[in-house]
């Protein structure tokens, strides 16, 4: 039960990520006028820090350790997932999209009477792909090595039952 618990938490908080990392995605590339990569970097970066805060006191409810213990294996696994996976599944996305956004905005149009520039499904679907990804590795990547002590009390549990 505390797994499913556990999941369904992470899941809430990675909707809260990707509602911060979208909105300063639009932000920076719509309003501040970066790059698209540029965007993605800054808005990835800004949710990392929501991220930590949010997976060790709500999802995995680790404190055992000090947060500045913690803080440089989740860095390095969200560095890795949200910065390098992300990003370059991001990129792969930009490359696969680029020049086939009709296939989007067309029945998008059709559906919903709502026109989206080539560069808004760029950036949102190239970010959503991108963020799939990412999720499933930080999820393990924070279970294995960054907040193991709710982990090993649910080990125990389990022998236990």
């Amino acid at each position: 039960k505390l797994l499913t618990v556990r999941a369904a938490r992470y899941v809430i908080i990675g909707l809260c990520n990707a509602a911060i990392s979208f909105g300063i995605l639009n932000i920076a590339f719509y309003k501040l006028h970066q790059s698209k990569i540029l965007s993605s970097i800054i808005a990835t970066t800004c949710a990392l820090l929501f991220s930590f805060l949010m997976n060790r006191v709500f999802v995995f409810n680790d404190r055992e350790k000090k947060a500045r213990q913690q803080l440089p294996a989740f860095v390095i696994v969200t560095i890795t997932g949200s910065i390098l996976v992300l990003n370059i599944v991001y990129i792969l996305s930009l490359r696969i999209l680029s020049g086939n956004e009709e296939l989007i905005s067309k029945p998008i149009a059709a559906l919903f009477g709502i026109s989206l520039s080539s560069n808004f499904i760029d950036i949102n679907m190239s970010t959503v792909f991108g963020a799939i990804v990412a999720m499933f590795w930080n999820y393990y990547g924070y279970k294995r090595f960054v907040f193991k002590g709710q982990r090993q009390a649910l080990d125990v549990t389990q022998e236990k039952a």
